[in-house]
């Protein structure tokens, strides 16, 4: 055998073992390919099913938020209109007072500068001294400044202030 002809099998052979080392290599890489895409594949399978599963919890999510949301439109409804009740109550009642308010009846005596010149006034005041100044401007308007406010009785509640009655005091003899 000629020396060249060991040179070209030994290269034939060592571009065989190359060729095959090189198939094996492109199998290989064939088969981590097909390994890697089926992973792929197999992942976003997954990840499709996993977004499934969230999209059918966030619509569970707000169909909840929704049902939450009519009922606090229907208790807010109600409150409302419970508090236009409480309003309407609570405004009747306070007419009901300002027209009923807490006034008394009182016994007003006067005495002018004799000991027979006394009245006696029937007045409907808030209170004791709103009946002292009604009696004391009706005096002064009526030229009894001189008069002086010998006794103030209560009576009784009434509903307006006043003078009732003015009368002469009646002395006994």
């Amino acid at each position: 055998m000629a020396p060249g002809y060991k040179k070209s099998q030994k290269l034939q052979k060592n571009n065989e073992n190359a060729a095959s080392s090189l198939n094996t290599l492109v199998i290989q890489a064939a088969d981590e390919t097909c390994v890697n895409e089926e992973n792929l594949l197999a992942e976003l399978d997954s990840l499709k099913e996993e977004e499934k599963q969230l999209l059918i919890e966030k619509r569970q999510v707000l169909d909840t938020l929704d049902q939450l949301q009519s009922k606090l439109d229907s208790i807010a409804d109600k409150k409302s209109r419970f508090m236009a009740e409480m309003e309407k109550t609570l405004s009747a009642k306070q007419q009901k007072r300002t027209h009923e308010s807490n006034h008394k009846l009182f016994s007003i005596i006067t005495w002018g500068p004799s000991w027979t010149d006394g009245l006696v006034f029937t007045v409907m005041a808030e209170n004791d001294v709103w009946a002292k100044e009604i009696v004391r401007q009706w005096l002064n308007s009526n030229g009894r400044e001189n008069h002086r406010i010998d006794k103030v009785l209560g009576l009784l509640s009434r509903d307006v202030r006043a003078i009732v009655n003015v009368g002469a005091k009646l002395l006994a003899a």
